[in-house]
């Protein structure tokens, strides 16, 4: 099987796109660690090709490193996303999407509060 991941870092009006380094692992309590790594585009994008199936492996796309060394603080909880390497989970398509990863920046962006001001207010019109 050769799976594709599109994953756009872009969650926010705040977030930048960098080229970040990432790789696909896979692992069970039986075979070592397969890797396979990739490079976000100027978009956030990437797409890793993954060989064969994997559905007795745990495997998860993970953040490596940020080319922006004013930008390259792992943040924990957001440095890695699992996904489903498997022809039998119902899916027909061989594209797997992953949640958002991000890294952390040295100084907040000065927009920082505005957008936090922003979502403040829909946590609020949600209750």
């Amino acid at each position: 099987m050769c799976v594709s991941f599109i994953h756009v870092t872009l969650c926010t009006d705040a977030s930048l796109a960098v080229s970040a380094h990432r790789q696909v692992e896979c692992r069970s309590k039986s075979t070592r660690v397969k890797n396979f790594e990739g490079v976000t585009d100027h978009t956030g994008t990437y797409n890793i090709p993954v060989a064969n199936n994997h559905e007795k492996e745990l495997c998860e796309t993970v953040l490596l490193s940020s080319p922006d060394s004013s930008c390259a603080k792992l943040v924990n909880g957001r440095e890695r996303a699992r996904v489903f390497l498997t022809h039998n989970n119902g899916l027909s398509s061989n594209v797997r999407f992953a949640n958002a990863m991000g890294f952390e920046k040295e100084i907040a962006l000065t927009s920082c509060s505005k957008l936090l001001k922003m979502y403040e207010q829909d946590d609020l019109l949600k209750k």
